[in-house]
């Protein structure tokens, strides 16, 4: 037996375990979008910013906002990194336009066109790059271009929405934002993971897992189920997002 094949034999064990669990554990709860949407419009209304958002479909939904928002509200956020442009994009621009953010900020694209038209909302760059190939382990994706990510700076918020994934041929793109783990803030930070309950960005969770375990990073991690499951990894001076 090939070591390739041994490699596959093991991913697709793995995948297995992991939708056995997630079933053990139950679903998403759609049910729950209310409550999460009646808290995210109560922190815009106090925070007096329009509520222009359109949680719906394949974007962004309101527990996805909720805790980039609340986030924002309750730790001191120096540098934002996102991967995947859209409502949480128009969400961080709103936040820094109060205030409430005060760092920098950093989205990144591949569309060019959904790249312009949400560049046009919003001041922070929007970096629009292409996708490459990547051979990762047993892995094969197309996931961003971050040599085009120039920034030095830790970064405290790193939101992986992007790029565009789910079916086979696409189910590990995200997989790619495995590079940035190194550029996490040593202090502190928070990531968050958008569509956890899907398989391949429930492989993405456990390998994030074992890079902070072979790092020996003290981490507190936590999920968020309503339309869409998100899980949360934090560090340090954010720990305590780990429980929003």
């Amino acid at each position: 037996m090939t070591e390739t094949l041994k490699s596959r034999i093991k991913r697709l064990a793995r995948q297995q375990l992991l939708r056995v669990d997630r079933g053990l554990r139950g679903g998403v709860k759609p049910e729950l979008e209310a409550v999460y949407q009646n808290i995210f419009n109560r922190d815009l209304a106090a925070l007096s910013i329009e509520d222009t958002f359109y949680p719906l479909n394949s974007a962004a939904n309101y527990s996805l906002l909720y805790l980039v928002l609340r986030s924002a509200r309750e730790l001191n956020i120096r540098s934002v990194v996102e991967l995947g442009a859209g409502q949480t994009t128009i969400l961080i621009d709103a936040l820094r336009k109060k205030g409430v953010l005060k760092g920098s900020a950093l989205t990144i694209e591949h569309d060019d066109a959904w790249a312009q038209r949400i560049g046009q909302l919003v001041s922070h760059p929007i970096l629009n790059v292409r996708l490459v190939e990547r051979q990762d382990g047993p892995y094969r994706y197309k996931g961003y271009d971050l040599s085009a990510l120039k920034t030095s700076d830790p970064i405290d918020l790193l939101l992986i929405d992007g790029p565009v994934a789910g079916d086979e041929e696409r189910m590990h793109s995200r997989h790619g934002a495995l590079p940035l783990l190194d550029r996490l803030d040593p202090d502190g930070f928070i990531l968050i993971l958008d569509d956890a309950e899907r398989d391949g960005e429930a492989e993405l969770v456990e390998r994030v897992k074992e890079y902070f375990l072979k790092k020996n990073i003290k981490f507190a991690s936590g999920q968020s189920d309503a339309a869409k499951r998100q899980v949360l990894f934090a560090t340090g001076r954010m720990m305590s997002s780990a429980f929003f």
